[in-house]
């Protein structure tokens, strides 16, 4: 069953959104802020492929008159917000979420995570969301460490802000650059 899952996340999601996004621009805003929220948020960001689908939202505005600013919204506070609830849990529950189910089963990922937010300090809130494996386990842990809220969430909106502007871009650039691509090919054939 849970294989099943996995499956339909890896293969069927990815097309799912795209479709619905094709579909339904105004939906832009709601699906890039689910999306998003789920990759920042700790535990479900191990299931849900968030980099890809903002990715592959960001090609579906690139190949049509979608505007990129309600995804990049919805982004924003999806990702703002995961990380800010992810925040609170290790606050709340400090080392004892070693205990705790599900995050007993990932002790190695939040123990590389808390290295890393002692060896970067505020920083490590930032520079973690470009990074996929420190993305959702970052947050945990800086409240796990009892980091004071406004250096987190600071770091937090900063880097939510770049981090979905540049996979929305690399998306309709991607689109962008595929389509210059295929005209010179098409020029040359031709």
């Amino acid at each position: 069953m849970f294989h099943q899952f996995i499956h339909w996340f890896l293969t069927d999601l990815t097309p799912w959104v795209t479709g619905v996004a094709q579909a339904h621009p105004e939906w832009c805003f709601p699906i890039a802020f689910v999306v998003a929220f789920s990759e920042s948020f700790v535990g479900l960001s191990f299931i849900i492929p968030g980099t890809t689908l903002l990715w592959s939202l960001g090609v579906v505005i690139g190949a049509s008159d979608i505007s990129i600013i309600p995804a990049w919204a919805g982004a924003v506070i999806g990702s703002i917000l995961g990380d800010w609830i992810s925040y609170r849990i290790g606050f709340h529950y400090h080392h004892q979420i070693l205990h705790i189910w599900p995050f007993r089963n990932y002790e190695d990922q939040l123990e590389r995570g808390l290295h890393f937010f002692h060896r970067f300090g505020t920083w490590a809130i930032f520079l973690g969301r470009f990074l996929g494996p420190f993305r959702a386990t970052v947050p945990l842990v800086a409240g796990m460490s009892e980091l004071e809220f406004w250096p987190f969430q600071i770091a937090n909106a900063a880097s939510a802000v770049i981090w979905a502007l540049a996979l929305l871009v690399l998306g309709v650039g991607g689109f962008a650059l595929f389509g210059h691509a295929s005209a010179f090919i098409h020029h040359i054939l031709a």
